[in-house]
């Protein structure tokens, strides 16, 4: 029994016309989210970077030379609209981790380009992200690991 077990119970006792048995994978979802987020922006502070800062400079640094994409898919890679996204480029920009060009397809469109300096620095984070992750999953056997990969890529393609 863990704290959800118990949750659970209370729900059950309180309201037994309702099957809460959801909950305990809800629950245990959001939990395990919220404590690996802890430790993913404590792995990330330890090499200078925010949790966004990571995730922007990683979905460059993952397309491969020359590491560049337009503003609008930065901000759909984020789940962000356009204009947030602008304001997080303006600050890394600030930082010289990513520089701003023009696209030579589109007399509108904007290419954010990862800087040598940006490419360092998210190579470093990387692999400390990777040890937050390997942490996190560190007592698990292959075979569980697999199993619970496989059970949340299921009920995330049920939930698009």
């Amino acid at each position: 029994m863990d704290t959800v077990d118990e949750l659970l119970h209370q729900w059950r006792e309180e309201r037994p016309d309702l099957d809460v048995s959801a909950l305990g994978i809800a629950i245990r979802i959001e939990i395990l989210a919220k404590k690996m987020q802890r430790q993913t922006a404590k792995c990330l502070s330890a090499v200078g970077l925010k949790t966004w800062e990571y995730e922007v400079l990683s979905a460059l640094r993952r397309q491969g030379r020359p590491f560049q994409l337009p503003v609008s898919e930065l901000a759909k890679s984020a789940l962000l609209s356009p204009g947030a996204m602008t304001t997080r480029i303006d600050q890394l920009e600030e930082s010289r981790l990513v520089k701003r060009q023009a696209d030579p397809t589109d007399r509108r469109g904007v290419l954010v380009n990862l800087t040598a300096k940006g490419r360092k620095l998210i190579d470093r984070a990387l692999e400390a992200r990777l040890e937050a992750a390997d942490i996190a999953i560190t007592d698990m056997s292959t075979k569980e690991q697999q199993s619970v990969e496989d059970s949340l890529r299921a009920l995330l393609s049920t939930n698009d």
